[in-house]
C-alpha cells in the first residue's frame, strides 16, 4: 500500500473534530429526588442503552468517512505482486525540472524506472551519449505487455529513424525541449595568426550561428580547414564605375566574415567576356546573354522592393544602381 501524495495525510488530524463534538454533546441527566424506589424497579434501562450505542455509532461512521476522504486525497494504491508499470527516461532529461518533479511523482506511484535505451536498463549511468531509435523503443516496448508504460524523451529528429510505428494506448509519450547547445561548425584558417570560427548556437527552436575572428590558439583536437576559393569577374561599363567599387568592397567584407577568399577580375563589358569564373557581376545597360555553368548577377531596371531577386537557378539580378544609401539600406 503506498500514497501519491502522502502530504495530504495531516489532514487525519481532523479526526478530533467528530470525537470533541462527541464529547461535548454527552449531558448528565437531571437528579429527580423520588419520595419511593418501586418506580425506578419497574422503569427499564435497555431504551438507555440504546442511545448510548447510536452515539457510539455515529462517531465511528464519521471517522471513517475522514479517513476514506484522507486516504482518497493522498493517493491510496497497491502495487501488484509484479511490477508491470514502468517509467523510462531519456539520458539527460532528468535534468530538466519539470521533468524531474513527474519523475519523483511517477516513482512514488510504484512506477518502475528504466533507461530508455536498447534492454531498458536499470542503472541511471551510461557509458555514453548512445543514439535512441523512437521507433524501435516502441516495438520493444510491446513485446514486454507492460500494463502501463509512461516515456520521457526529448524530440530529436535523428532519432525517428526507419518505419513509423502505431503508439498503443498503454504507452504515454512526454517530450520535452532539448537543452541548449553551442558546438563549433567549422573552423578557417584566415591567415597565419587568425582563423575564422563558425559558432552554432542552437535551442529547442531555432538553431543560429556567428562567425568571429580570433587567434590561432585552438586545441590540436579541433581541425582546420582552408579557406573555400571564389573567381568572381566583373564586368561594367565606365558610367558604373562607382557601383563596381561598391561591389568590391562588398566583397571584401564578406570575406573578413565567411571562410571565402574572392579572385576578382575587372573587364570592360564592351569586350567579349571569355575568363572562366564562379561568379559574373554585370554592370552594364546591355543584357546578358545566358550561361549554362556560371552564376550571373546582372542589372536590370526594374521597379521592386528588393535590391537582388532570384529569377533563375544560377540568375540574379539588381533592380537599382548601386550608392552607399542602397546597400547600407
Amino acid at each position: 500500500m503506498q500514497f501519491a501524495q502522502p502530504l495530504f495525510l495531516w489532514a487525519l488530524t481532523g479526526l478530533s473534530i467528530p470525537v470533541g463534538i462527541h464529547l461535548l454533546s454527552r449531558k448528565e441527566g437531571r437528579v429527580i429526588r423520588m419520595g419511593s424506589l418501586r418506580h425506578l424497579r419497574e422503569t427499564s434501562t435497555q431504551q438507555f442503552r440504546g442511545i448510548k450505542l447510536n452515539e457510539i455509532l455515529l462517531l465511528v461512521l464519521r471517522c471513517l468517512l475522514i479517513i476514506l476522504f484522507v486516504f482518497l486525497l493522498s493517493g491510496l494504491h497497491w502495487n501488484d505482486s509484479e511490477n508491470d508499470r514502468w517509467l523510462l527516461v531519456e539520458s539527460g532529461v532528468e535534468k530538466n525540472s519539470s521533468a524531474k518533479k513527474l519523475i519523483d511523482s511517477l516513482q512514488t506511484q510504484g512506477f518502475e524506472w528504466h533507461l530508455l535505451q536498447a534492454g531498458f536498463p536499470k542503472e541511471r549511468t551510461t557509458t555514453g551519449q548512445e543514439s535512441t531509435n523512437y521507433w524501435n523503443i516502441i516495438s520493444s516496448l510491446q513485446q514486454q505487455k507492460l500494463n502501463q508504460a509512461i516515456v520521457l524523451s526529448f524530440s530529436r529528429m535523428e532519432n525517428f529513424k526507419e518505419v513509423r510505428q502505431f503508439i498503443p494506448s498503454t504507452i504515454q509519450w512526454i517530450t520535452f525541449p532539448c537543452p541548449p547547445n553551442n558546438f563549433i561548425a567549422e573552423v578557417t584558417q584566415q591567415d597565419l595568426n587568425h582563423v575564422l570560427i563558425r559558432r552554432g548556437h542552437s535551442q529547442s527552436n531555432v538553431t543560429s550561428f556567428e562567425t568571429e575572428l580570433s587567434l590561432n590558439s585552438l586545441p590540436d583536437s579541433i581541425s582546420i580547414v582552408k579557406k573555400n576559393s571564389v573567381s568572381v569577374m566583373v564586368g561594367y561599363d565606365p558610367e558604373f564605375e562607382n557601383d563596381k567599387i561598391i561591389v568590391k568592397a562588398a566583397l571584401q567584407a564578406i570575406a573578413k566574415k565567411l571562410p571565402i577568399e574572392f579572385t576578382i577580375t575587372e573587364s570592360i563589358a564592351e569586350k567579349e567576356i571569355t575568363h572562366s569564373s564562379d561568379w559574373l557581376i554585370w554592370l552594364s545597360r546591355k543584357q546578358l546573354a545566358p550561361m549554362d555553368s556560371v552564376k550571373s548577377i546582372s542589372y536590370v531596371d526594374k521597379s521592386s522592393t528588393q535590391l537582388v531577386e532570384q529569377v533563375s537557378k544560377l540568375q540574379w539580378i539588381l533592380t537599382k544602381r548601386l550608392t552607399i544609401e542602397t546597400v547600407l539600406q
